[in-house]
């Protein structure tokens, strides 16, 4: 006999949809100076110089690098009490908190950033050992976002965290 368990008054952490983006200053700084090396690129290849053609190929790259982070939408990373969405360059990936194993801070030279373990529940490639698990510790890393510092980014995470294991434990609970 299976029991359905339908709970209506489920936890949610009291905090709204976070949205991260990343500081634009440098990437508008690089878009600057690459227009302006792009520009003498290709004053060069009119004039015949050939090395001109390295300039350009070269800049031109580097204005799409900087527009695929400057452009609304490309990159953010979004923390609701139901999941984490990472984009980078208009690459959207979704984690659920009830995929997250656990998270934490990490700590490479400098660079400080949030780490996420993914559990079994999750399908991606993100599971299977890659080099960034060496370093920090952590199937993925959350990338560096303007907006909060790492320990209280952390801190509502938990809370988010804490309430997905708390929601996954309670029909075992009722049904126990």
């Amino acid at each position: 006999m299976s029991v359905s368990v339908e709970n209506t008054t489920e936890e949610r952490p009291e905090i709204p949809t976070l949205r991260f983006t990343p500081d634009l200053t440098r990437s508008i700084a690089v878009l600057v100076f690459s227009v302006l090396f792009l520009a003498i690129g290709i004053e060069l290849v009119k004039d015949g110089v050939l090395e001109g053609l390295l300039l350009v190929v070269l800049f031109s790259l580097a204005i799409v690098a900087c527009l695929s982070v400057i452009l609304p939408g490309a990159c953010f990373v979004e923390i609701d009490p139901e999941e984490i969405t990472i984009s980078s360059s208009f690459r959207r990936k979704v984690y659920r908190w009830d995929q997250v194993e656990r998270i934490g801070i990490f700590e490479v030279g400098i660079i400080r950033r949030i780490g996420v373990d993914l559990n079994a529940k999750y399908p991606g490639p993100e599971r299977v050992p890659n080099y960034m698990k060496s370093a920090s510790g952590f199937h993925i890393s959350l990338p560096s976002m303007s907006g909060m510092e790492p320990d209280g980014l952390l801190e509502v995470m938990q809370k988010c965290f804490d309430a997905s294991v708390n929601r996954r434990l309670e029909p075992e609970k009722m049904q126990s």
